[in-house]
Protein backbone atom coordinates (compact mmCIF):
# COMPACT_ATOMS: atom_id res chain seq x y z
CA UNK A 1 0.00 0.00 0.00
CA UNK A 2 3.02 2.34 0.72
CA UNK A 3 4.40 1.91 -2.78
CA UNK A 4 0.79 2.84 -4.20
CA UNK A 5 0.59 5.75 -2.69
CA UNK A 6 3.70 6.93 -3.16
CA UNK A 7 2.90 6.72 -7.03
CA UNK A 8 -0.33 8.65 -6.67
CA UNK A 9 1.26 11.42 -4.39
CA UNK A 10 3.95 11.58 -6.97
CA UNK A 11 6.81 11.26 -4.51
CA UNK A 12 8.67 8.38 -6.52
CA UNK A 13 9.15 10.55 -9.73
CA UNK A 14 11.16 12.98 -7.83
CA UNK A 15 13.19 11.72 -4.78
CA UNK A 16 15.04 9.10 -7.01
CA UNK A 17 18.84 9.42 -7.60
CA UNK A 18 19.87 8.74 -11.30
CA UNK A 19 22.39 7.93 -12.94
CA UNK A 20 26.19 8.36 -10.93
CA UNK A 21 24.08 8.92 -7.57
CA UNK A 22 22.88 12.42 -8.16
CA UNK A 23 19.67 13.63 -7.80
CA UNK A 24 16.77 13.08 -10.30
CA UNK A 25 14.20 15.62 -9.51
CA UNK A 26 12.60 18.24 -11.81
CA UNK A 27 15.64 20.84 -10.89
CA UNK A 28 18.23 18.84 -11.29
CA UNK A 29 17.43 16.65 -14.47
CA UNK A 30 17.91 18.24 -18.20
CA UNK A 31 17.42 16.06 -21.24
CA UNK A 32 20.79 15.38 -21.41
CA UNK A 33 20.58 13.27 -18.71
CA UNK A 34 19.42 9.98 -20.41
CA UNK A 35 20.06 7.44 -18.54
CA UNK A 36 18.87 9.43 -15.11
CA UNK A 37 15.51 10.30 -17.18
CA UNK A 38 15.11 6.49 -17.38
CA UNK A 39 15.69 5.74 -13.57
CA UNK A 40 13.43 8.47 -13.21
CA UNK A 41 10.17 7.21 -15.43
CA UNK A 42 11.25 3.42 -15.16
CA UNK A 43 8.15 2.40 -13.20
CA UNK A 44 5.88 4.21 -15.91
CA UNK A 45 7.97 2.70 -18.89
CA UNK A 46 7.13 -0.76 -17.43
CA UNK A 47 3.61 0.49 -17.10
CA UNK A 48 3.61 1.10 -20.59
CA UNK A 49 4.95 -2.15 -21.37
CA UNK A 50 2.63 -3.82 -19.44
CA UNK A 51 -0.17 -2.06 -20.78
CA UNK A 52 0.88 -2.61 -24.67
CA UNK A 53 1.27 -6.36 -23.86
CA UNK A 54 -2.35 -6.49 -22.84
CA UNK A 55 -3.25 -4.52 -26.31
CA UNK A 56 -1.31 -7.25 -27.95
CA UNK A 57 -3.18 -10.14 -26.17
CA UNK A 58 -6.97 -8.82 -25.54
CA UNK A 59 -7.45 -5.53 -27.43
CA UNK A 60 -10.36 -5.90 -29.96
CA UNK A 61 -10.22 -3.54 -32.28
CA UNK A 62 -12.26 -0.48 -32.28
CA UNK A 63 -11.42 1.49 -35.83
CA UNK A 64 -12.52 -0.85 -38.07
CA UNK A 65 -14.62 1.22 -40.28
CA UNK A 66 -11.38 3.30 -40.65
CA UNK A 67 -8.82 1.77 -42.46
CA UNK A 68 -5.87 3.90 -41.79
CA UNK A 69 -6.43 4.16 -38.12
CA UNK A 70 -7.54 0.33 -38.06
CA UNK A 71 -4.02 -0.44 -40.04
CA UNK A 72 -1.94 1.46 -37.37
CA UNK A 73 -4.43 -0.30 -34.51
CA UNK A 74 -3.39 -3.48 -35.94
CA UNK A 75 -0.30 -2.84 -36.29
CA UNK A 76 0.56 -1.75 -32.40
CA UNK A 77 -1.46 -4.66 -31.56
CA UNK A 78 0.40 -6.79 -33.75
CA UNK A 79 4.15 -6.12 -32.46
CA UNK A 80 2.50 -5.65 -29.00
CA UNK A 81 5.00 -8.56 -27.47
CA UNK A 82 7.53 -6.07 -27.96
CA UNK A 83 6.06 -5.29 -24.37
CA UNK A 84 8.55 -8.46 -23.49
CA UNK A 85 11.64 -7.26 -24.89
CA UNK A 86 10.76 -3.93 -22.80
CA UNK A 87 10.49 -5.68 -19.30
CA UNK A 88 13.81 -7.59 -20.09
CA UNK A 89 16.05 -4.63 -20.96
CA UNK A 90 14.65 -2.70 -17.86
CA UNK A 91 14.93 -6.02 -15.83
CA UNK A 92 18.24 -6.50 -17.34
CA UNK A 93 18.79 -3.02 -16.12
CA UNK A 94 17.24 -3.48 -12.63
CA UNK A 95 18.76 -6.54 -11.66
CA UNK A 96 22.64 -4.51 -11.68
CA UNK A 97 21.42 -2.56 -9.05
CA UNK A 98 19.67 -5.50 -6.86
CA UNK A 99 22.88 -7.61 -7.45
CA UNK A 100 24.76 -5.10 -5.36
CA UNK A 101 22.25 -4.74 -2.53
CA UNK A 102 22.59 -8.79 -2.55
CA UNK A 103 25.79 -10.10 -1.16
CA UNK A 104 24.31 -13.50 -0.83
CA UNK A 105 23.00 -15.49 -3.92
CA UNK A 106 20.43 -17.08 -1.51
CA UNK A 107 19.06 -14.36 -1.10
CA UNK A 108 19.16 -12.73 -4.67
CA UNK A 109 17.07 -15.78 -5.62
CA UNK A 110 14.63 -15.29 -2.75
CA UNK A 111 13.84 -11.80 -4.08
CA UNK A 112 13.13 -12.77 -7.42
CA UNK A 113 11.39 -15.79 -6.83
CA UNK A 114 9.22 -14.40 -4.08
CA UNK A 115 7.98 -11.69 -6.68
CA UNK A 116 6.98 -14.55 -8.99
CA UNK A 117 6.21 -17.44 -7.74
CA UNK A 118 2.48 -16.60 -5.80
CA UNK A 119 0.58 -15.42 -8.79
CA UNK A 120 2.00 -17.89 -11.10
CA UNK A 121 1.12 -20.65 -8.91
CA UNK A 122 -2.54 -19.10 -8.76
CA UNK A 123 -3.02 -18.63 -12.25
CA UNK A 124 -1.68 -22.12 -12.55
CA UNK A 125 -4.51 -23.61 -10.08
CA UNK A 126 -6.99 -21.50 -11.86
CA UNK A 127 -5.87 -23.72 -14.76
CA UNK A 128 -6.32 -26.71 -13.35
CA UNK A 129 -9.91 -26.15 -11.48
CA UNK A 130 -11.68 -24.97 -15.03
CA UNK A 131 -9.53 -25.38 -17.49
CA UNK A 132 -9.36 -29.26 -16.85
CA UNK A 133 -5.92 -29.92 -16.43
CA UNK A 134 -4.18 -33.04 -14.45
CA UNK A 135 -2.21 -33.03 -11.76
CA UNK A 136 0.81 -34.03 -14.13
CA UNK A 137 -0.21 -31.18 -16.15
CA UNK A 138 -0.23 -28.81 -13.18
CA UNK A 139 2.92 -30.12 -11.27
CA UNK A 140 4.96 -30.23 -14.70
CA UNK A 141 4.15 -26.33 -15.96
CA UNK A 142 4.36 -24.82 -12.02
CA UNK A 143 7.99 -26.48 -12.39
CA UNK A 144 8.89 -25.37 -15.32
CA UNK A 145 9.36 -28.73 -17.33
CA UNK A 146 6.87 -27.81 -19.74
CA UNK A 147 8.69 -24.25 -21.14
CA UNK A 148 11.37 -26.66 -22.21
CA UNK A 149 9.73 -30.30 -22.87
CA UNK A 150 6.79 -29.44 -24.89
CA UNK A 151 6.51 -25.69 -26.05
CA UNK A 152 7.38 -22.47 -24.59
CA UNK A 153 3.86 -21.28 -25.02
CA UNK A 154 2.44 -24.07 -22.73
CA UNK A 155 1.29 -21.94 -19.90
CA UNK A 156 2.93 -18.36 -18.82
CA UNK A 157 6.21 -18.46 -21.05
CA UNK A 158 7.70 -15.12 -19.65
CA UNK A 159 8.25 -16.71 -16.13
CA UNK A 160 10.37 -19.24 -16.97
CA UNK A 161 11.94 -17.21 -19.68
CA UNK A 162 12.67 -14.56 -16.54
CA UNK A 163 13.46 -17.48 -14.09
CA UNK A 164 16.44 -18.88 -16.57
CA UNK A 165 17.58 -15.45 -16.79
CA UNK A 166 17.49 -14.92 -12.96
CA UNK A 167 19.36 -18.32 -12.92
CA UNK A 168 22.07 -17.42 -15.01
CA UNK A 169 22.47 -13.45 -14.24
CA UNK A 170 25.29 -13.79 -11.14
CA UNK A 171 27.44 -16.07 -13.02
CA UNK A 172 27.08 -14.11 -16.45
CA UNK A 173 27.47 -10.66 -14.34
CA UNK A 174 30.45 -12.05 -12.60
CA UNK A 175 32.18 -12.24 -15.41
CA UNK A 176 31.52 -9.09 -17.18
CA UNK A 177 32.16 -6.94 -14.12
CA UNK A 178 35.32 -8.68 -14.14
CA UNK A 179 35.84 -7.64 -18.07
CA UNK A 180 37.88 -4.66 -18.88
CA UNK A 181 35.90 -3.52 -21.07
CA UNK A 182 32.36 -4.12 -21.03
CA UNK A 183 30.79 -2.68 -24.31
CA UNK A 184 33.48 -5.18 -25.64
CA UNK A 185 32.80 -8.34 -23.57
CA UNK A 186 28.40 -7.68 -24.10
CA UNK A 187 29.51 -7.63 -28.37
CA UNK A 188 31.52 -10.32 -27.67
CA UNK A 189 28.59 -12.39 -25.45
CA UNK A 190 26.45 -11.07 -28.51
CA UNK A 191 28.43 -12.99 -31.48
CA UNK A 192 28.45 -15.81 -29.15
CA UNK A 193 24.64 -15.91 -29.67
CA UNK A 194 24.19 -15.33 -32.67
CA UNK A 195 26.79 -17.83 -33.08
CA UNK A 196 24.89 -20.52 -31.17
CA UNK A 197 21.73 -19.47 -32.90
CA UNK A 198 22.83 -19.96 -36.53
CA UNK A 199 24.42 -23.36 -35.36
CA UNK A 200 20.91 -24.63 -34.26
CA UNK A 201 18.58 -22.66 -36.32
CA UNK A 202 18.41 -26.43 -38.43
CA UNK A 203 18.20 -28.59 -35.09
CA UNK A 204 16.30 -26.41 -32.03
CA UNK A 205 12.95 -26.83 -31.36
CA UNK A 206 11.61 -23.82 -33.39
CA UNK A 207 9.28 -22.41 -30.61
CA UNK A 208 12.72 -22.06 -28.60
CA UNK A 209 13.88 -19.50 -30.41
CA UNK A 210 11.06 -17.04 -29.29
CA UNK A 211 12.85 -17.32 -26.11
CA UNK A 212 16.57 -17.65 -27.23
CA UNK A 213 15.80 -14.36 -29.38
CA UNK A 214 15.66 -12.08 -25.92
CA UNK A 215 18.84 -13.17 -24.85
CA UNK A 216 20.54 -9.85 -26.38
CA UNK A 217 18.23 -7.23 -25.36
CA UNK A 218 18.45 -8.83 -21.59
CA UNK A 219 23.02 -8.39 -21.95
CA UNK A 220 22.13 -5.21 -23.44
CA UNK A 221 19.99 -4.24 -20.57
CA UNK A 222 23.12 -5.28 -18.01
CA UNK A 223 25.19 -2.79 -20.13
CA UNK A 224 22.71 -0.21 -20.00
CA UNK A 225 22.52 -0.51 -16.16
CA UNK A 226 26.48 -0.85 -15.82
CA UNK A 227 26.70 2.49 -17.95
CA UNK A 228 24.07 4.28 -15.65
CA UNK A 229 26.02 3.51 -12.78
CA UNK A 230 29.19 4.51 -13.56
CA UNK A 231 28.49 8.26 -14.86
CA UNK A 232 26.04 7.39 -17.93
CA UNK A 233 26.16 9.35 -21.28
CA UNK A 234 25.45 12.89 -22.45
CA UNK A 235 22.35 12.88 -24.59
CA UNK A 236 23.01 15.31 -27.01
CA UNK A 237 20.73 16.78 -30.18
CA UNK A 238 22.00 13.98 -32.25
CA UNK A 239 22.03 11.08 -29.38
CA UNK A 240 18.26 11.71 -29.76
CA UNK A 241 17.83 12.00 -33.16
CA UNK A 242 19.76 8.57 -33.33
CA UNK A 243 17.38 7.08 -30.99
CA UNK A 244 14.32 8.32 -33.16
CA UNK A 245 15.79 6.91 -36.62
CA UNK A 246 16.65 3.38 -34.18
CA UNK A 247 13.24 3.23 -33.22
CA UNK A 248 11.38 4.18 -36.91
CA UNK A 249 13.91 1.34 -38.08
CA UNK A 250 12.81 -1.14 -35.43
CA UNK A 251 9.15 -0.47 -36.82
CA UNK A 252 9.84 -0.82 -40.11
CA UNK A 253 11.60 -4.08 -39.76
CA UNK A 254 8.98 -5.00 -37.56
CA UNK A 255 6.15 -4.37 -40.38
CA UNK A 256 8.35 -6.49 -42.90
CA UNK A 257 9.25 -9.26 -40.31
CA UNK A 258 5.39 -9.63 -39.68
CA UNK A 259 3.76 -8.56 -42.52
CA UNK A 260 5.97 -9.77 -45.56
CA UNK A 261 7.33 -12.61 -43.56
CA UNK A 262 10.90 -11.36 -43.87
CA UNK A 263 13.90 -13.46 -42.77
CA UNK A 264 16.16 -11.45 -40.79
CA UNK A 265 19.12 -12.60 -39.81
CA UNK A 266 17.65 -15.61 -36.95
CA UNK A 267 14.61 -17.57 -37.27
CA UNK A 268 11.34 -16.30 -35.46
CA UNK A 269 12.74 -13.22 -36.86
CA UNK A 270 9.86 -10.77 -35.80
CA UNK A 271 11.10 -10.88 -32.02
CA UNK A 272 14.23 -10.40 -32.18
CA UNK A 273 16.50 -7.93 -34.20
CA UNK A 274 13.01 -5.57 -34.48
CA UNK A 275 12.35 -5.61 -31.44
CA UNK A 276 16.09 -5.00 -30.11
CA UNK A 277 15.90 -1.52 -31.72
CA UNK A 278 12.62 -0.71 -30.40
CA UNK A 279 13.22 -1.83 -26.92
CA UNK A 280 16.70 0.12 -26.76
CA UNK A 281 14.97 2.92 -28.20
CA UNK A 282 11.95 3.68 -27.04
CA UNK A 283 12.35 3.61 -23.05
CA UNK A 284 14.35 6.67 -23.38
CA UNK A 285 12.32 8.38 -25.70
CA UNK A 286 8.92 7.60 -23.41
CA UNK A 287 11.21 8.70 -20.37
CA UNK A 288 11.82 12.03 -22.50
CA UNK A 289 8.63 12.62 -23.61
CA UNK A 290 7.31 12.62 -20.25
CA UNK A 291 9.56 14.52 -18.95
CA UNK A 292 8.54 17.16 -21.66
CA UNK A 293 5.23 17.39 -20.62
CA UNK A 294 5.54 17.37 -17.14
CA UNK A 295 7.90 20.47 -17.30
CA UNK A 296 5.54 22.04 -20.00
CA UNK A 297 3.75 25.41 -18.71
CA UNK A 298 0.45 24.06 -20.51
CA UNK A 299 1.02 20.58 -20.31
CA UNK A 300 2.64 19.56 -16.86
CA UNK A 301 -0.82 18.98 -15.19
CA UNK A 302 -1.62 16.51 -17.99
CA UNK A 303 2.13 15.42 -17.98
CA UNK A 304 2.17 14.17 -14.22
CA UNK A 305 -1.31 12.67 -14.59
CA UNK A 306 0.05 10.56 -17.73
CA UNK A 307 3.02 9.50 -15.41
CA UNK A 308 1.27 8.51 -12.64
CA UNK A 309 -1.21 6.82 -14.56
CA UNK A 310 1.83 4.39 -16.01
CA UNK A 311 3.25 4.15 -12.56
CA UNK A 312 0.31 2.87 -10.91
CA UNK A 313 0.34 -0.68 -13.40
CA UNK A 314 4.00 -0.49 -13.06
CA UNK A 315 3.39 -1.73 -9.21
CA UNK A 316 1.35 -4.62 -10.42
CA UNK A 317 2.94 -5.65 -14.21
CA UNK A 318 3.54 -9.41 -13.08
CA UNK A 319 0.21 -10.24 -11.78
CA UNK A 320 -1.58 -7.99 -14.80
CA UNK A 321 0.14 -10.39 -17.10
CA UNK A 322 -0.10 -13.71 -15.52
CA UNK A 323 -4.64 -13.01 -15.05
CA UNK A 324 -5.40 -11.23 -18.13
CA UNK A 325 -5.15 -14.68 -21.02
CA UNK A 326 -7.15 -16.31 -18.65
CA UNK A 327 -9.65 -13.93 -17.80
CA UNK A 328 -10.18 -13.24 -21.25
CA UNK A 329 -10.38 -16.89 -22.64
CA UNK A 330 -12.89 -16.99 -20.15
CA UNK A 331 -14.70 -13.46 -20.49
CA UNK A 332 -14.43 -12.77 -24.18
CA UNK A 333 -16.22 -15.65 -26.03
CA UNK A 334 -19.09 -15.21 -23.51
CA UNK A 335 -19.70 -11.16 -23.76
CA UNK A 336 -18.45 -10.34 -27.52
CA UNK A 337 -21.58 -11.45 -29.37
CA UNK A 338 -23.53 -9.30 -26.84
CA UNK A 339 -21.57 -6.01 -26.19
CA UNK A 340 -19.58 -3.22 -28.93
CA UNK A 341 -16.25 -4.21 -28.92
CA UNK A 342 -15.08 -0.84 -27.17
CA UNK A 343 -17.46 -1.91 -23.85
CA UNK A 344 -15.64 -5.23 -23.86
CA UNK A 345 -12.26 -3.56 -23.90
CA UNK A 346 -13.12 -1.37 -21.16
CA UNK A 347 -14.97 -4.38 -19.31
CA UNK A 348 -11.99 -6.98 -19.38
CA UNK A 349 -9.43 -4.06 -18.87
CA UNK A 350 -11.36 -3.01 -15.41
CA UNK A 351 -11.70 -7.02 -14.16
CA UNK A 352 -8.12 -7.65 -15.35
CA UNK A 353 -6.67 -4.28 -13.43
CA UNK A 354 -8.89 -5.13 -10.37
CA UNK A 355 -8.11 -8.65 -10.48
CA UNK A 356 -4.05 -8.39 -10.72
CA UNK A 357 -4.47 -5.53 -7.67
CA UNK A 358 -6.14 -8.11 -5.64
CA UNK A 359 -3.53 -10.75 -6.84
CA UNK A 360 -0.39 -8.18 -6.01
CA UNK A 361 -1.54 -6.81 -2.04
CA UNK A 362 -2.62 -10.78 -1.22
CA UNK A 363 0.84 -11.91 -2.76
CA UNK A 364 2.83 -9.05 -0.58
CA UNK A 365 1.00 -9.33 2.73
CA UNK A 366 1.67 -13.38 2.05
CA UNK A 367 5.05 -12.61 2.20
CA UNK A 368 5.22 -9.85 5.08
CA UNK A 369 2.99 -12.41 7.48
CA UNK A 370 5.72 -14.92 6.26
CA UNK A 371 8.89 -14.03 6.78
CA UNK A 372 7.65 -12.35 10.38
CA UNK A 373 6.70 -15.99 11.31
CA UNK A 374 10.17 -17.02 10.11
CA UNK A 375 11.74 -14.63 12.41
CA UNK A 376 9.62 -15.27 14.93
CA UNK A 377 10.86 -18.98 14.99
CA UNK A 378 14.20 -18.72 14.77
CA UNK A 379 14.51 -16.06 17.23
CA UNK A 380 12.33 -16.76 19.60
CA UNK A 381 9.96 -14.30 22.01
CA UNK A 382 12.07 -12.74 24.67
CA UNK A 383 15.27 -12.80 22.62
CA UNK A 384 16.49 -9.58 21.07
CA UNK A 385 19.58 -8.15 18.99
CA UNK A 386 21.87 -8.17 22.06
CA UNK A 387 21.35 -11.34 23.06
CA UNK A 388 19.79 -10.22 26.77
Amino acid sequence: MDKLREVLSGSTLTDKTGAGGQPSGAAQLTVQNGFALLNRYRGAIMGFAALWIFFFHEWQPIFEGHVKIFWVESFIKKIGFGGVDIFLFLSGMGLTYSVKKSNNILVFYYKRIKRILLPFVFVALLHYRFNGWSAGQLLQNVLCIGFYRTSIYVFLWFVPAILTFYLFFPFYYRLFIGSSGKVRFTLCALVVWLLCTLFASDSMRYDLFGFTNRIPIFLIGILAGWIAQNGGYIFDRLTWSLLILVLFLGLYLAYLSGYRDMYILVPISNCCIPNILISVSLPFLLARFLFTLEENRYLGILGKGLTKMLSFFGIFTFEFYCIQEWLGEKVLARILVHYSNLFVNVYLFSVTTVTALIMYYLSSYFWVLAEKAVKKAVIPSGENGDGR
